[in-house]
């Protein structure tokens, strides 16, 4: 059955009741400041093979000039001792670990010299782990190559800061693949899972369509809906769903309410992804092809401009991180900076979004609005699109 609008209580509903037993535990002590300013929050995700057609395009983020955009840090899903910068900028690189059958184990020696030429670096721990698109392993299996990772890593620099890999979305179903990690990670090695800094993906997709477990984000892996009585997101009748700035705020809340039930509210909380990811054509109906896309086009910068306030600017002491004045999310990252743009006929592997033009090196649409966000000179008016 197709769903819109109808399905938001019910994920509002299994996220906040994770969240019930708030008043169980004590509010630490209020930061005297911030954890990051605010360059340092802002994050940018570098395609270094971008998908062209049936074939790839390799890039190095030195070929970019992205010093207009006013970012701190950037991550291209790898790791590397020595990571490349921009042209005209030098950006935290923040290392990750995939964990997927294909690429594991890493090379251990490569990861020992990555760990020991730079020291105290954040290491992400896996790529949506529980996505059958992406690295696609079990809870079971998750919580085995984390803790390898982890004890390695922290064995060569104890100031490391290990963060879980982002999920792609916290909906209920994969906040449960998460929980089932943490039990299968306590039931091995006798203690919880050290995770020093909690990460996510906000990228709002379905969870399956009819026939297809694997559309949109997918179902999790090793993880059966029915069993578990919840149920993945359906596809949306109502298009906004991808660019809805509400579900955004309320998938973040939710994941901040699951980290205070399980004793982790004052760590700090990180988006490794997001952005919208439908084509702006699929975000609108009615008018023409060109129409449909400058108005969708118009949603995502909507949604960028509203989502970075929010980010900036929410606290919530019943939530929020305290070292941090109570911000809900430490640093987030925007997808991406040089990604193809997905064509029906050309380029069907492509994603929405990207800031720059990988062939030119230029500034997309997409690029130009978050260059005069972070300008913030005067108040941009932002229109609401009809939808």
């Amino acid at each position: 059955m197709r769903v819109g609008k109808k399905w938001m209580p019910w994920l509002g509903i299994g996220l906040v009741l994770v969240a019930l037993a708030v008043g169980m535990f004590a509010l630490p002590v209020r930061s005297a400041g911030p954890m990051y300013t605010r360059q340092e929050r802002f994050g940018i995700a570098f395609v270094s093979e971008v998908p062209e057609g049936d074939h790839i395009v390799l890039q190095s983020i030195s070929e970019y000039n992205v010093a207009p955009l006013q970012v701190g840090w950037y991550s291209d899903w790898k790791y590397s001792a020595t990571p490349a910068m921009p042209a005209d900028a030098t950006l935290e690189y923040v290392q990750l670990i995939r964990v997927g059958d294909s690429a594991w184990p890493p090379d251990w020696d490569a990861v020992r010299n990555a760990v020991l030429l730079n020291p105290g670096a954040l290491w992400i721990i896996g790529n949506e782990p529980e996505c059958p698109n992406q690295d696609a392993v079990t809870p079971e299996t998750y919580a085995e190559r984390y803790h390898e990772a982890y004890t390695r890593i922290k064995g060569w620099d104890m100031t490391a800061q290990i963060a879980i890999g982002g999920i792609v979305e916290p909906t209920p179903l994969r906040l449960r693949w998460l929980e089932k990690a943490m039990q299968a990670y306590e039931a091995a090695y006798g203690s919880p899972m050290e995770v020093d800094v909690w990460n996510i993906h906000v990228q709002i997709l379905e969870e399956e369509r009819p026939g297809n477990d694997r559309a949109g984000a997918g179902v999790p892996v090793g993880i059966d809906p029915q069993a578990e009585g919840l149920f993945p997101l359906p596809v949306p009748d109502d298009l906004s769903f991808y660019t809805d700035v509400q579900i955004f705020k309320e998938m973040v809340r939710g994941f901040r309410g699951w980290m205070k039930t399980h004793g982790q509210q004052d760590k700090p909380l990180i988006i490794s992804e997001m952005g919208v990811l439908m084509p702006s054509i699929y975000l609108v109906e009615g008018g023409t092809e060109q129409e449909r896309k400058e108005r969708g086009d118009q949603l995502i910068e909507q949604f960028m401009v509203q989502v970075f306030d929010w980010l900036l600017h929410t606290t919530d002491e019943e939530l929020g991180c305290p070292s941090d004045e109570y911000r809900l999310v430490q640093r987030w990252l925007w997808f991406s900076l040089n990604g193809s743009f997905w064509d029906e006929t050309d380029n069907r592997r492509g994603f929405n979004g990207s800031l720059y033009d990988y062939k030119t090196k230029e500034l997309t649409r997409f690029g130009r609005r978050f260059v005069s966000y972070q300008n913030q000179v005067i108040k941009l008016y932002m229109p609401f699109v009809k939808k």
